[in-house]
């Protein structure tokens, strides 16, 4: 049997897609190692305190219109068979857990052709997603009530759904990073939870999608980077559990936050003044290295100046061009860590024509100088 695992990942059913021919079997305790048996023939030691699993699907093809009766997400995750499914193509889950409650996902693939499937979750986690590439629709189903969402890149999603059923689709290039967490876990790290956000994860049908924020996709795309050397392909050592866990810490507040700013107290900002704030954002960080004015930006959002100041402070907590700093080196803080581009073209790509004048912001926002960041990565 040949598993290629589709993760739970917030508002979309996140698919454990099971077609034939490989197995993952369950983990054996080794000297105080999990010794988990990848086929075809590759093993992989894990420190005690992980479950690491993966595994993908090479050169097949898929039938045009593919999906799946109704399959329990809790059987997938066990590596089970899914039926009715014609193979697929170049897709592969990573997952670690650095905590009982806890797990870290990344799903990537590439589809030949969309696929489809019909998952019930009884997996009962709150799970917090990033889309770093690609674009995926999903539908979920409870007690009649129907949500339909599409979440492209640079998205991201809260989704607790516990027993609903539900619908995703993929096609094309793929990758998405996810922090599945227990409920009663999130409880006691987040005991001041509350607003919308406690609201609807009470009502058990959370469905929320918000933008990711700079740190939000910087974060996933290290934990991204990290569990692909982590994988077999790699032949990498697992990070370590605590760094694990915070940074999947760090990517749930993150989540939480941006949740928040996308909902804030309607007695602060109303709707129509909410949205064009957030085109207005959107229209600010669409060039990183080229700030619009703030002129220009209060004629394309349709606001005023100084209802745009206010209300960047208001949303987002950040004046305009303090949000616009942030992102900017949050998107030199990926390209340091991730890439072999040098500190001068990243620095020139961002818009700075003085070297040290990017080394200063970089120094300023993380209290290290950017070559000797990437030295270090």
């Amino acid at each position: 049997m040949m598993i290629c695992r589709q993760a739970w990942d917030a508002e979309r059913v996140l698919a454990v897609v099971a077609i034939s021919s490989a197995h993952i079997a369950k983990p054996e305790v080794n000297n105080n190692n999990y010794n988990l048996h990848l086929s075809p023939n590759r093993d992989i030691l894990c420190p005690n305190q992980y479950v690491l699993a993966y595994q993908e699907l090479d050169h097949m093809t898929l039938s045009p219109t593919t999906s799946a009766s109704e399959v329990a997400v809790s059987s997938l995750l066990a590596g089970r068979t899914v039926p009715h499914l014609a193979p697929t193509t170049d897709c592969g889950l990573i997952q670690l857990a650095p905590q009982d409650g806890v797990d870290v996902l990344l799903w990537k693939g590439q589809l030949l052709q969309p696929i489809t499937m019909n998952l019930r979750d009884d997996w009962n986690r709150i799970h917090f997603s990033c889309a770093i590439r690609g674009r995926s629709s999903f539908l979920v189903k409870r007690q009649g009530k129907e949500i339909e969402r599409v979440m492209g890149p640079d998205t991201s999603c809260i989704s607790y759904t516990p027993d609903c059923i539900g619908r995703s689709s993929y096609a094309g290039s793929f990758e998405y990073v996810t922090v599945s967490v227990r409920p009663d876990l999130l409880v006691d790290w987040l005991p001041e939870l509350g607003g919308p956000l406690k609201r609807e994860l009470d009502s058990a049908q959370c469905c929320t999608m918000q933008r990711c924020s700079p740190e939000m996709r910087a974060t996933a795309h290290l934990l991204s980077r990290t569990l692909r050397m982590a994988s077999a392909d790699h032949h990498g050592s697992p990070p370590s559990p605590l760094w694990l866990l915070g940074q999947a810490l760090v990517l749930t507040s993150l989540a939480v936050e941006a949740h928040d700013e996308s909902n804030p107290p309607s007695s602060n900002i109303g709707m129509a003044d909410r949205q064009r704030l957030l085109r207005a954002r959107d229209l600010l960080l669409a060039d990183l290295s080229n700030a619009p004015t703030i002129a220009a930006l209060a004629r394309e959002s349709g606001l005023g100046v100084v209802k745009l100041k206010r209300g960047f402070r208001l949303l987002f907590k950040h004046s305009v061009y303090g949000l616009f700093q942030q992102a900017r080196m949050h998107e030199a803080h990926r390209r340091l860590s991730s890439g072999d581009t040098p500190v001068t073209v990243v620095a020139a790509d961002l818009g700075y024509t003085n070297p040290s004048h990017f080394a200063a912001a970089f120094h300023k926002q993380f209290g290290v100088n950017p070559s000797a960041f990437k030295r270090r990565h």
